[in-house]
């Protein structure tokens, strides 16, 4: 059953790549054949353009020749020499005369010949009169350019000189008499040289007469040859006229044919030179002045090559496009095909797996509650450890606190009876001294009393009290360090009362916690100022406690509130000020956060919850 399904896929597979083998097969060949067309037909007019241009330069040049000699008929005829003769044919002298004439006028002008003809058509004077061929008493009445000159007044004629066996193109002009016409004055021009510089130029050029007989070409045996084949009877006349020498002219011509292509003439070539005979570009340019055509021949090989060889490299540049296109699919559907294999890979590997996986999670979860349960069992091991410090420390300050109570109201006892007997007996200085000890006996007993509260287990008893009154007595309470050490103290006093719900004690001693550090931190630095700041702003009120001393190490601040925690010199602290103040604020709803630059001081401030808020502010230095 699977092979059965899989035939006809396979046969429409082998379809698909034979119709798309047939359409980039026929893709090349159109892009071939169209880089063939466009580059021939673009070959064919850059070269009929140009052949234009080099036949209109021809043009010119030949027309300059002619137009040099254009003068010398008219000249001849109105010359006395010429109606000399004419008129007294028999004078030997007047002969003389015009022969001498002709002669001088033809070494100016440089003419093939220059004669005079009478009216019977006989020359009666010539400029190679002196040569063994000369022209004097030639008969030339059949040539069309004394016949057409005697009746027309002028003509131009191009014919195959009889007596020099060289071609020429004759310019004719009729002589006037008295009495009609005398002859006629005839310059011969030799074409020669414009055959010869057009042959140098390596174009194959030629001209056409009347006749459609090449009459100048850059490939002598053109010459005398139809461009065409032309009929016996054409053929007759023109050998009545010696137009075209003695041999006459044959039937067939050089081309075989003439058709259009590509917005151009073609030419076929079959004048019996393999080398040079084929397919041509063809291009003329009338000149009706003559009666003559100047045609050009362009070898179509070279655009025909060039042609080919775009041809070539576009069908080339195509196959390669479309071997790349079918590449690029190719390497599409291979890939898709490995992209289907490893997700049916990864499909099987998954289902084999999820068993494990499974297994594998739940292990994960055991050993991370593991791991939770011996972090938690350390917490509670290392809050064990803290609570029993804090126990021992409370007991013993408990026990402090007792032992100093007792002498502390005996002194009280004894300098109340001293300060009696001091005034009694009116002396002054013993009472001073007595009012000065009974203040610091009161500080003491004070101290002894934070004590006692520090150690009892305190009860939650809803409490509130004023900012100001906590943070004087906290300076109160550490005077005489900042007074040891030369702390200056700026202290922005709040004018209005501002409530907090805490217990003033708890208060006192938080503060007092912060301010003796602060004065411990300046104890070494060359400045020494003590900044606090209280700012009320809503709900809340921010107590700012700032210092210049040494700062705290950035990587001390993550412990500074954990208990038995100091960066104090052994013997300096317990490291429990900073514990027991974050525990206290807390207590209370508030925080209390540290920001420190080691080197320039630290900042500690308290944000508590305000029961009620004022707004003024007095500055008290002390």
């Amino acid at each position: 059953m699977r092979m059965a399904s899989q035939t006809p896929r396979a046969e429409r597979f082998r379809a698909r790549n034979v119709i798309c083998t047939l359409a980039a097969l026929a893709l090349v060949l159109a892009t071939g054949w169209a880089a063939f067309e466009l580059t021939l037909a673009s070959a064919i007019a850059g070269s009929s353009e140009q052949a234009d241009r080099r036949l209109a330069l021809f043009d010119r040049t030949l027309e300059a020749m002619i137009e040099r000699f254009h003068y010398l008929p008219a000249t001849i005829a109105q010359a006395d020499e010429s109606q000399g003769v004419l008129e007294r044919p028999d004078a030997p002298a007047v002969r003389t005369s015009a022969n001498g004439f002709l002669s001088k006028l033809n070494e100016t002008a440089g003419a093939d010949e220059l004669f005079v003809m009478d009216s019977r058509g006989s020359v009666a004077a010539a400029s190679n009169w002196w040569t063994l061929d000369s022209l004097v008493g030639q008969d030339f009445s059949f040539r069309p350019y004394f016949a057409e000159a005697m009746a027309e007044g002028s003509t131009k004629y191009y014919a195959f000189g009889i007596a020099t066996s060289v071609p020429g193109y004759f310019l004719s002009q009729r002589i006037e008499g008295p009495d009609g016409p005398l002859g006629v004055a005839v310059a011969k021009i030799n074409l020669g040289e414009i055959e010869a510089n057009w042959w140098r130029s390596g174009e194959l050029i030629g001209i056409v007469d009347v006749n459609n007989v090449v009459i100048l070409s850059t490939r002598p045996d053109w010459r005398y040859r139809p461009l065409l084949e032309i009929d016996s009877t054409l053929v007759a006349h023109t050998a009545s006229q010696q137009r075209y020498g003695d041999n006459g002219i044959r039937n067939e011509g050089i081309v075989r044919d003439f058709w259009p292509s590509r917005g151009a003439e073609m030419a076929f070539l079959h004048s019996g030179d393999p080398e040079t005979d084929g397919y041509f570009l063809y291009s003329e340019l009338r000149l009706p002045t003559h009666g003559w055509r100047i045609a050009s021949f362009t070898p179509m090989g070279p655009l025909f090559r060039d042609a080919w060889t775009a041809a070539a490299a576009a069908a080339l540049g195509c196959a390669a496009l479309v071997l790349i296109v079918v590449l690029l699919v190719q390497r599409r559907r291979i890939l898709a095909q490995r992209l289907a294999e490893h997700e049916r890979l990864e499909q099987r590997v998954a289902e084999r797996t999820e068993d494990l996986h499974t297994t594998n999670e739940q292990l994960r979860a055991e050993i991370a509650e593991r791991v939770r349960a011996e972090s938690d069992s350390r917490d509670a091991q290392t809050s064990l450890v803290q609570a029993a410090k804090l126990a021992s420390l409370g007991q013993a300050l408990a026990g402090v606190a007792h032992e100093v109570s007792q002498p502390v109201a005996a002194l009280s006892t004894h300098i109340a009876s001293a300060k009696l007997l001091a005034a009694q007996r009116n002396d002054r200085e013993i009472g001073g001294i007595l009012l000065t000890m009974d203040k610091v006996l009161d500080r003491i007993s004070s101290l002894t009393g934070h004590l006692r509260d520090f150690s009892r287990k305190q009860t939650q008893v809803e409490m509130s009290c004023d900012l100001s009154p906590a943070i004087s007595n906290g300076l109160d309470m550490v005077d005489h360090k900042l007074k040891r050490f030369g702390v200056d103290v700026h202290y922005a006093r709040h004018r209005g009362a501002l409530i907090v719900p805490a217990n003033p004690v708890h208060l006192e001693q938080v503060l007092i916690n912060l301010l003796s550090n602060a004065a411990d931190a300046m104890e070494h630095t060359p400045i020494r100022l003590l900044s606090i700041a209280v700012v009320a702003q809503g709900s809340r009120v921010d107590i700012s406690v700032s210092d210049t001393g040494e700062g705290i190490a950035p990587a001390d601040i993550p412990n500074i509130f954990d208990p038995f925690y100091t960066t104090k010199q052994a013997g300096r602290g317990l490291g429990l000020g900073l514990a027991i103040s974050y525990g206290l604020v807390r207590d209370i709803g508030g925080t209390i956060a540290v920001v420190s630059r080691p080197g320039r001081g630290s900042i500690f401030t308290i944000r508590l919850p305000l029961v009620v808020a004022a707004a003024n502010i007095n500055e008290v230095r002390a």
